[in-house]
């Protein structure tokens, strides 16, 4: 005996400091981001849902009236006292103590009034109320309207309060973490009862479900619930319970709650089929002891849950905080050194995205998802990619139109030599070809630079969409001036390879050799034959080496004159263009929702750290915490050392269907 005694004092003892902590964490406010475990009654209007409660409490406080009585949400957190004291009660907001139940009745009409008008209307602002008392459980409920299917005559409640107290009832009972208590009157059919029904719609398995049988004693003469509570009908996993509330009769006769329990045992245990059936399933105590049971253990279950949830948010949180930023500062020169700070930040991240090197540089927004100096090196690597490798230069010309070419350039000379201009000529053409993809790849890479300022710039500066404007005019000023000064030092190049044949290439010169070239065919070639097959040697030789040389030289002037001048102007540019401007401190000026969201994020970061630190306080979650913090480091580490790849993955979907080759090394 005493060890069952000490059972369900260490029991209560538990189920206590576990209510605590979540009444805490609501007083918190950590129901506003994270759903916590509670109870939560629902029933139509009279089905007896306020006189479960008193039953469960063992005070009579509640309003009672024609009609709806509870028009706004009360939440009841109920605390057992050991000692035989005068029951007390507290509301939320106000220090007053209440020991006359009386005046909490009255005092539940007026907040009631206050907010949802004296003509029952009904609002979705729950009051909240603290009974201490040696009578009732360590519990904590919420009791919600009854759902109301006709406004009542002549009151404020509109013609569709039946949807209005149904959509309240979904939006508490459609969380996962919430028990419901369906109360259902046995005088009604279960199969369509329509409190039982919305259950079911958000709880279809039936594991958070409770069901309570009221006014059993009111069933026509010869019937019983016997069959509902048993389950036979419906199926609950958390069954049903049938208990007997006080009659309108014993209220208007002011019957105590306690004596009303004493009666409902008696009408159990004397009635001749309730009296029949296995404990566990009858009783105001049964349902009482149930609640605290299923309540402890729903506790129990999400706690671990909650405090990961709470911390994954609060690092959440202190990202976007981060992205965010500090509140725009008023002094001038507070202003300045922001914007140069910014400045900075968009310039470095620029430089390192082209370089490689993804630095978060303390604001997730920026570089998440920027693809870096890897797709410029892939313009760089199809580069006359068609003009590389086995292509011949001649193919185009046929051996009748060399031997014509040749001979419209012999002029007066000896035959048998040809003209360099024949060289020139067939060679030409092939040259000014060259000019067209060597422009686009200029071109490609100061179109991929601008697109990547500009996205830097929008993530850096979106807090000021008109700073935004300002600062990518100014970047793309200086890509578009380095990209001339790179476009004349390109074209120069192509217009040498194309004014001035030479080189000193070993392959080309080791052709010296061999000017004839020998042939395997046995009927001998003509000298026109052997001079037209050492013309197309020579030419496609020489445009090889051509080919070669733009694909090895025009990479290097454009990350040079392009790529490396932007990167070290940029930063130098924006600073003298905006100390020339007078306005551009007027600039920094945030939306609205931008401060708004930033004082959001501020209230919801200290409501998470105050409920983080009532978690914490549970020795077990405390253990809990440190692996949770181990995972979250462990996530961020990954993310970290994942991110080149991804972002390498995610520039390669962006390149689309062309080609891609290994990089050449060295260049950035």
């Amino acid at each position: 005996m005493e060890n069952k005694e000490d059972f369900a004092g260490t029991f209560y003892s538990n189920l206590r400091s576990l209510i605590t902590l979540v009444d805490h964490l609501r007083d918190a406010g950590l129901q506003k981001y994270i759903k916590l475990p509670r109870i939560v009654t629902l029933g139509l209007q009279s089905s007896g849902k306020s006189s479960v409660l008193e039953s469960i409490v063992g005070l009579n406080f509640l309003p009672r009236s024609e009609g709806v009585c509870t028009r706004r949400p009360l939440e009841l957190r109920l605390v057992h006292e050991e000692t035989q004291t005068q029951p007390w009660a507290i509301f939320e907001g106000n220090s007053n103590k209440y020991t006359e139940f009386e005046k909490v009745r009255e005092q539940i009409e007026r907040l009631t009034d206050d907010r949802a008008g004296r003509n029952k209307g009904i609002v979705d602002d729950p009051i909240i109320l603290t009974i201490h008392s040696s009578t009732c459980p360590d519990l904590t409920l919420i009791d919600l309207p009854g759902i109301t299917r006709i406004p009542l005559k002549n009151s404020d409640q509109p013609a569709d309060i039946e949807r209005i107290t149904k959509e309240m009832a979904y939006r508490y009972i459609s969380d996962p973490r919430t028990i419901i208590l369906c109360v259902i009157a046995a005088n009604t059919d279960i199969s369509t009862s329509e409190s039982l029904l919305m259950a079911n719609k958000v709880d279809k398995a039936g594991i958070r479900t409770l069901g309570v049988i009221t006014k059993i004693d009111i069933m026509d003469r010869g019937t019983n619930a016997k069959k509902v509570i048993m389950g036979q009908e419906v199926t609950l996993r958390l069954g049903f319970i049938g208990v007997k509330n006080r009659s309108q009769e014993d209220i208007n006769n002011n019957v105590k709650v306690g004596a009303a329990l004493r009666e409902e045992q008696e009408y159990f245990a004397q009635h001749p089929v309730y009296s029949t059936m296995p404990p566990g399933y009858l009783g105001t105590d049964v349902l009482t002891q149930r609640l605290t049971q299923i309540l402890f253990n729903h506790i129990k279950h999400f706690l671990p849950e909650i405090l990961k949830e709470t911390m994954y948010r609060i690092k959440d949180c202190d990202e976007r905080s981060k992205d965010l930023g500090p509140s725009t500062p008023v002094e001038p020169k507070q202003k300045t050194q922001m914007l140069w700070n910014m400045i900075t930040d968009y310039c470095e991240t620029f430089k390192n995205t082209i370089r490689g090197k993804f630095e978060r540089r303390g604001n997730s927004r920026i570089a998440k998802d920027l693809a870096g100096g890897v797709t410029i090196k892939h313009y760089f690597n199809t580069l006359l990619e068609d003009y590389s490798g086995n292509y011949n230069a001649t193919e185009d010309y046929s051996n009748e139109e060399i031997q014509r070419i040749m001979a419209q350039h012999e002029g007066d000379n000896i035959p048998g030599f040809p003209s360099v201009d024949v060289l020139l000529f067939l060679l030409h053409p092939q040259l000014e070809r060259l000019k067209g993809p060597v422009l686009d790849c200029l071109n490609d890479v100061h179109s991929y630079l601008d697109q990547l300022s500009r996205k830097i710039i929008e993530r850096v500066f979106y807090r000021f969409p008109s700073l935004v404007a300002e600062i990518g005019d100014i970047s793309s000023h200086v890509l578009i001036k380095e990209r001339e000064n790179c476009k004349t030092i390109v074209e120069e190049l192509v217009d040498a390879e194309e004014g001035y044949i030479f080189t000193n290439d070993v392959e080309y010169l080791a052709k010296r050799t061999d000017l004839i070239p020998k042939s395997d065919n046995k009927v001998p070639k003509t000298a026109e034959s052997l001079f037209v097959d050492e013309i197309r040697s020579r030419i496609d030789t020489y445009f090889r080496i051509v080919v070669r040389n733009v694909r090895d030289t025009v990479p290097k002037i454009i990350g040079y004159f392009l790529v490396r001048s932007v990167m070290d102007k940029m930063q130098m540019q924006l600073y003298e263009s905006i100390n020339r401007s007078e306005t551009v401190l007027n600039l920094l000026s945030e939306p609205a929702h931008i401060s708004t969201e930033r004082e959001n994020i501020r209230k919801q970061l200290s409501t998470l750290r105050k409920a983080e630190k009532i978690l914490k306080h549970d020795p077990n979650l405390a253990l809990q915490a440190n692996s949770i913090e181990d995972e979250i480091s462990k996530i961020e580490s990954e993310a970290s050392e994942s991110g080149t790849a991804k972002k390498k993955a995610d520039e390669d979907s962006t390149i689309g269907q062309r080609p891609s080759k290994t990089p050449p090394k060295g260049i950035f």
